[in-house]
C-alpha cells in the first residue's frame, strides 16, 4: 500500500516497489491502495431511509462485499455533499486491505446514484480511499484526510495532458494490443497505464516503462489527440440516394455520414427490418455492431457512404449518435494536497450529439392475373345518312302512233237496211313522257365525326429531408511540459 510521509514523492525503496507494481499492472494488475472499512450493509435507499447500497461500476468481474457497497453514516454525508466516495478497486483481494487502480466510486449526479471508475492521475500520491473508525478517509497511518472532494484538475499536469487525459477516459485506445476502457480488468489495466505514460512521464519511476508509453502514446499520437480535442467536432447525417422520392423494396439507399471525430466509437443505428452497411470508397470506416469508427486526423470531415436495404415497404430511418470529446466531461477529485488526484468520465452531464436521416419505401410490385371486364356498351352514335337524289333516266322520246282499228266499207243498196256503225272510242291519250331534268348533278355531302378530349394526370413525389443534428465541443490546447 501507498503512503506519503512528509513529501510528496516517496523514498527509493517505495519507487522500487511501485515500478513492480506498475509491471504488474500492464500484465493485468495494478497498484495496490487501502480498502474503506465499512459499516453493515443497509437497505437500498427510499424517501425514508436515505442510505443505500451503491450500484457496481461498468465491468466488475467479482462481486464486492457488502461492505463496501454500503453508503450510510459519515460516507453518505459526504454523497449527499456531491463528493465521490470511494468502494472497492479493479480486482478481487478477497479480504485484503488493499485495492487495485483504478477504484470504483459513487457520487450524486442529479438525484441519481452514479457508480464511475477513478483513475490515477499521479502515480506516487496516496489514493487516500480507505476510511477510518469515523468513516473518515485516512492515508495508510491512518491520518485523516477529509472527503474525496472534487478538484478543478490536477495542477501538476499542462493543459495538453488534460486534454489527452480527457480523450483516454472517453476512448479506447491500444496498450500493446490490449484496448483500453472499464470493460474489463485488463481493459482497466490498460487505461490506467496509458493514463500514467501521460501523467508520469517524466517520473524517474517510468524510466522503465518509457519505451512502452512511446510505442502507444508517443509524441505523433498525442499531438493527433490534441488535434481532435481542439477542432469544432462535427456530426452530419444526410441521404444521398436516392436524393428525392422513394424506393422500390429491395433497393439500396445510400447516406453518408460526415465527421471529424476520429478513431471515437459513434453508435450508429437504423430501423427494425432493415440491414445497414458501410459502402462505397470508406476505406478509414469500419462498422462493428452498431459502432462506427473513422480514422483520421484534423479539422476537415470525413465523408462515410452507409447502404440500407430492406425487403419491406415503409419509411425507415438511420441515425447516429455520440458524445463530443471535452475535458469538462472529466470529473477530478482528491481527499487533499498529499492525495491522488483521480479523474473519472462523467457518464450523466455531457451532451448527446445525434444526426438523423430518413427515406420511404414503396411496396414492390406484385403480377395479378388478368380478370375479364365485361365489355361495355357504348351507344352508336347516329352519323346523318347523305341524303340520296334520285337520278333519272333519261328515256328517248319515241312518237306513238294511234292504231285506228280499220272499219270495212259496207256498199250502200238503196232501200236495203243500213247496218248499224261501230262507234269508235276515243284512244286513250298517250302518257306524257317525263321531263328531261335541267341543271348540275346533285352531290353527295359528308358526314360529320365526334371530337373527343382527354386530360392527363400529374403524379407530385413528396421529398424526405434528413435532419442535420450539428453540435460542437472543444478544449483549450496548451503545450504539454516534457522534460
Amino acid at each position: 500500500m501507498m503512503t506519503v510521509s512528509g513529501s510528496r514523492r516517496r523514498p527509493l525503496v517505495l519507487r522500487l516497489s511501485l515500478t513492480a507494481a506498475i509491471a504488474a499492472t500492464v500484465a493485468g494488475s495494478s497498484v495496490a491502495f487501502a480498502s474503506p472499512a465499512v459499516s453493515a450493509p443497509m437497505p437500498v435507499r427510499t424517501a425514508a431511509a436515505p442510505a443505500f447500497t451503491a450500484g457496481l461500476c461498468e465491468g466488475t468481474e467479482y462481486t464486492p462485499s457488502e461492505q463496501m457497497l454500503d453508503i450510510s453514516g459519515i460516507r453518505l454525508d459526504h454523497y449527499n455533499d456531491g463528493n465521490i466516495v470511494p468502494m472497492y478497486g479493479t480486482t478481487d483481494r478477497g479480504t485484503s486491505a488493499a485495492v487495485d487502480a483504478p477504484v470504483c466510486g459513487v457520487r450524486d449526479v442529479d438525484g441519481i446514484a452514479k457508480s464511475e471508475w477513478m483513475y490515477c492521475t499521479d502515480f506516487d500520491l496516496d489514493p487516500c480511499a480507505g476510511v477510518d473508525e469515523n468513516g473518515l478517509p485516512v492515508d495508510k497511518h491512518n491520518d485523516e484526510m477529509g472527503a474525496t472532494v472534487p478538484s478543478s484538475g490536477n495542477p501538476d499536469l499542462s493543459a495538453d495532458d488534460l486534454a489527452v487525459i480527457s480523450w483516454l477516459l472517453q476512448n479506447p485506445a491500444k496498450l500493446d494490443g490490449v484496448v483500453s476502457g472499464n470493460g474489463s480488468e485488463d481493459a482497466r489495466s490498460a487505461r490506467q497505464t496509458l493514463v500514467w505514460c501521460v501523467s508520469d512521464y517524466d517520473n524517474p519511476l517510468m524510466a522503465d516503462f518509457k519505451s512502452l508509453c512511446d510505442r502507444n502514446i508517443g509524441d505523433d499520437e498525442r499531438a493527433r489527440i490534441v488535434e481532435i480535442m481542439n477542432v469544432t467536432q462535427t456530426l452530419d447525417l444526410v441521404r444521398k440516394t436516392p436524393a428525392t422520392g422513394t424506393l422500390k423494396a429491395g433497393e439500396t439507399a445510400v447516406f453518408t455520414l460526415n465527421t471529424n471525430m476520429y478513431r471515437k466509437p459513434i453508435n450508429v443505428q437504423s430501423s427494425a427490418g432493415t440491414e445497414l452497411t458501410v459502402c462505397g470508397d470508406n476505406a478509414k470506416a469500419t462498422l462493428s455492431a452498431n459502432q462506427l469508427t473513422v480514422d483520421g486526423r484534423g479539422d476537415a470531415p470525413t465523408a462515410v457512404d452507409l447502404c440500407l436495404t430492406t425487403a419491406d415497404s415503409g419509411d425507415y430511418s438511420v441515425t447516429a449518435s455520440v458524445i463530443p470529446d471535452s475535458v469538462e466531461n472529466l470529473h477530478w477529485n482528491t481527499a487533499g494536497a498529499q492525495c491522488q488526484i483521480f479523474a473519472s468520465f462523467d457518464t450523466v452531464r455531457p451532451a448527446l450529439m445525434n444526426a438523423s436521416a430518413s427515406v420511404g419505401y414503396a411496396a414492390a410490385p406484385t403480377t395479378t392475373p388478368a380478370t375479364t371486364t365485361p365489355a361495355t356498351t357504348t351507344p352508336a352514335t347516329t352519323t346523318p345518312a347523305t341524303p340520296v337524289v334520285p337520278i333519272v333516266p333519261i328515256v328517248p322520246i319515241v312518237p306513238i302512233v294511234p292504231i285506228v282499228p280499220i272499219v270495212p266499207v259496207v256498199p250502200v243498196v238503196p232501200g236495203a237496211p243500213v247496218p248499224s256503225q261501230p262507234v269508235a272510242t276515243p284512244a286513250a291519250p298517250a302518257p306524257s313522257a317525263p321531263k328531261q331534268a335541267t341543271g348540275p348533278r346533285p352531290v353527295a355531302i359528308d358526314g360529320g365525326a365526334a371530337e373527343q378530349n382527354s386530360g392527363r394526370n400529374v403524379a407530385v413525389a413528396v421529398t424526405g429531408l434528413g435532419l442535420v443534428g450539428m453540435a460542437a465541443a472543444g478544449a483549450v490546447a496548451l503545450r504539454r511540459k516534457r522534460s
